[in-house]
This record gives C-alpha cells, structure tokens and sequence, in this order.
C-alpha cells in the first residue's frame, strides 16, 4: 500500500509568477509606504535615545580620552589618573546600556515590526512578499548594512539615506530595505498589518474580487404603458421613525405615483351617490388607486333604474278617467350590459418576477433572502419569529450565535446587526462604514458586507419561478 503524505504548504498571497511582491495587491489591501519625513524621523528618535544612554561615557571617559590623544599625559598617566576607575566604571555602564538598548531593538524590530522611533511616528516594518513580520535576522542584515554604510563616512551613509527616492516601484524600499527583503509601512493613514483581525478581511475582500461601483439609480418618471410597475417608490416612515420603502402594491394595483394614459379625464367635483358617471367611470375618492384597465368591465356603474312618472291623460268625451299605469318597481335588478356598450376585459399581463437578492459569502455559499434571514454560528429563530435561521462555520468565532438579520426590499437587502460582539461593516466604493448595532441599514448590488472576520456580496440571485420547468 502507498500512503500519501499532503504536505500543507502556506500559500503566499500577493506574489507574481516570478515569485516576487506584487505591489498592486499591497495596494488593494490598503498599505500605503511610510513618508520620508516620518522615517527620518523616527531614525532621529532611535539616535537620540542612543546618545542619552551614551551620556556616562561621554562625561566621564572622553575627557580623559582626549587628553590621551592629544599627548596632554602619557599612557602612564592615563592609567594612573585619579580619574581612569570613575572613567572606566561609566564607559562600562554606558556600553552596556548601548548594547541592551540595541537588542531589544532589534528583537522588537523583528518581532514586532517596530523600534521606539517608529512605534511613535507609526510606522511599521514588514517582509515584502509575505506581509507578515520580518523577523530578526532580516532586521540585523539590515542593521550591518547601515553600519557597513559608515565606513565611507559622508558618501555611504548619504547614498542610503537618499536611496528610498529612487525606488522604481515607489514604495520607498532603499538599498537596505531591498537587501533585506523589507519594506515600511504607515499605519496612520494605512491599514495596520499587524492588526490580523483586518487583515484577514482585507485578504478575503480582495480575494473574493467584489464588484464595487457606482449602481443606477431608478427612473422618477411616472410609467406610460397600463399596468407597468414604476421603477421607484417614495419612503414611508414606520412606527419606529425610521425611513423604510413603501410596501410593493400587488401586480394587479394601479401604481399610486402616476396614472397611465389610458384614463380618461373626469370632471374633479365628486358624483353624488346613485348619480350616473360621465362615461362609466368614477372620479378618485379616496379609498385609493382606481381599477385597472383590464377590469373595465366592473369598473361601470350604469344607473339605476328610475321610476316612470304617471301620463296626465287627455280630455274626451268619455268621464270615465284613463287607467295609470303601475310605477317601475325600484328593486328591479339592473339590465345586463349590452356588449356594444361594455368593452370586452383585456387580457391581464403577467407581472414580471421581482429579482431575487441575495448574499454570496466568501466561501462560495449564496444565501437568498426571500424573507427576513438571521444569519450567525447559531441563530436563534425565537428572537425574530418569521425569520428563517442560516448558520455559517467560522473557525476563527469571529460570528455571533445570532450576528445579523438581513430583509428583503425592493432594490436589495435590508441588513441590521443583532448586537453582535465583532460588529458588522458595509464596504461601498472601497470605503468601510461602520453598520451601528439595531439600525436598518440599506444595501444594493454589489456592496460587501463584513460580519466579524466572514464577507459577502449582495448578488442576484436566480428566482425560483425560473428556475420550475
């Protein structure tokens, strides 16, 4: 039997077929290079936390130094002087300092990606293809390159310090930053990479690729075809204050925004009741739209029948008066319709399926929202009844048992954070905005929406009435 060993090997996000960092995905992620500025900076900051460790042995071994090389006193006086212990004791406290002070740099350099300088003018170092930490030994290659950089005293360290200028991939990357396989970043303006929470986000919205864009805004015009659906409905407010859509009317409705071309005009001053319309048709009263054209048929209201006055007979010879004929009763049903007089009913379109939104997650799975949908690691249905329950794995918990309630609208989803721990955010046009815990927030095609460490996109999803033979 031959056993397969699946040796699990990191995938390197971000890399070209050359094996090298791409920089429009850093870009995407939204790294943005540390200003010159700053990095000089903070390279001032690391310099002077130096020299104020290195002030024992300034003060008390240079002056005696200097009367050595300056021939002041013999080497036999130098360590005879009364000062030589004291010298000696404060240049052995000042390098020792100097050299506690440049391990734990470079241990939290390569650890944490930062020194004092540039924890304080935020700025961190990271590795240019895995955009993780450097680690120390990249931090001390880097660190001897400057030194070595010394030798030659102005050209050396001037052609480093001017050499991040020149980058060709602008990054701002110098020639120790290169050698090392470095590169520093800002994170004031800039997303922090050691903040893993929004990294794997950021990961995750690149990867899934969303289209972000500006979307159409529906048309304000009133519809000019009998019984077409308007593209847009103004707002209603519901009892909690909040600005919601108005309820989709039924197919068979006539839209309230407008009036089709087909209705005829009627004289504004109300018909009494029982009174005959001019036309067959009613003016609006205020029980709302009138009938659709397709219901014409019911839409008349002929006039009741009225009863036949009595004749006054004429004069003649005969005294005898004429007979009165008996009065119409006033039950009397109504006359059936001629057919020359009511038009035959239309035939009723069928009314066009309303899309089916839903949300695509970074897994792949899509979730339609037909109906209000709790979304979470375990959603609890008896918190919202109605609402039809959808559990996601997350590994890394970032979900809450009930993280998200999602509704449908008319043109997309209605989302509201359940409270959730991680919160939840709303991408559009690469911008996050924070979504507050309880407040309905509307979304549309193409926006991502951010639960704890899972994304998805609102989609069209394909409808159910399609989808039958």
């Amino acid at each position: 039997m031959i056993w397969e060993i699946d040796e699990k090997r990191s995938e390197i996000e971000g890399i070209d077929a050359q094996g090298r960092a791409d920089p429009a995905y850093a870009a995407a992620l939204g790294l943005l290079r540390a200003p010159f500025g700053r990095r000089a900076l903070a390279a001032l900051i690391d310099a002077a936390l130096w020299l104020i460790l290195a002030i024992p042995f300034l003060v008390g071994a240079v002056p005696l130094l200097l009367k050595l090389a300056t021939g002041s006193i013999s080497a036999y006086g130098f360590l005879n002087h009364p000062d030589f212990i004291l010298a000696a004791v404060l240049a052995a406290v000042s390098t020792l300092l100097g050299l506690i002070y440049l391990v734990v740099q470079l241990i939290l350099h390569g650890v944490k990606g930062r020194t004092i300088g540039k924890a304080l003018t935020g700025i961190r170092s990271v590795d240019v293809r895995t955009l993780a930490k450097p680690r120390v030994g990249r931090v001390l290659v880097r660190f001897l390159l400057l030194i070595a950089a010394g030798i030659v005293p102005v050209v050396g360290v001037a052609l480093m310090l001017v050499s991040p200028t020149f980058d060709p991939e602008r990054r701002g990357r110098g020639l120790h930053d290169k050698a090392a396989g470095m590169w520093l970043v800002d994170v004031r303006r800039g997303l922090n990479p050691y903040d893993e929470k929004r990294m794997r986000v950021a990961r995750k919205m690149v990867k899934a690729e969303p289209v972000l864009g500006r979307s159409a805004l529906p048309s304000l015009a009133t519809p000019t075809l009998p019984g077409a659906q308007p593209e847009y409905r103004p707002g209603s407010r519901v009892s909690a204050g909040i600005l919601g859509l108005a309820k989709p009317h039924d197919s068979r409705e006539r839209p309230s925004v407008g009036l089709s071309l087909a209705t005829p005009t009627v004289p504004s001053a109300p018909a009494e009741p029982g009174q005959p319309v001019l036309g067959g048709y009613r003016p609006h009263d205020a029980a709302g739209p009138e009938a659709s054209t397709s219901d014409a048929a019911t839409s008349v209201v002929p006039a009741p029948p009225v009863a036949a006055p009595a004749p006054t007979p004429a004069p003649t010879p005969d005294p005898a008066p004429a007979p009165t004929p008996e009065p119409a009763p006033a039950s009397a049903p109504d006359p059936a319709p001629s057919p020359t007089q009511d038009p035959a009913p239309a035939p009723t379109p069928e009314p066009t399926p309303a899309p089916a939104y839903g949300l695509r997650f970074d897994s792949g799975q899509d979730v339609p929202v037909e109906r209000p949908v709790l979304i979470g690691r375990n959603p609890d249905p008896a918190e919202h009844p109605g609402a039809a329950a959808v559990a996601l794995v997350d590994d890394s918990r970032s979900l809450s048992k009930t993280h998200l309630l999602a509704r449908p609208l008319a043109d997309g989803i209605e989302i509201t954070d359940w409270r959730s721990t991680n919160g939840s955010g709303l991408v559009r046009a690469g911008t996050e905005y924070a979504v507050v815990a309880g407040t309905p927030v509307q979304t549309t095609v193409g926006d991502v929406i951010r639960l704890g460490d899972r994304v998805a996109t609102v989609v069209v999803l394909p409808s159910r009435a399609d989808a039958r033979p």
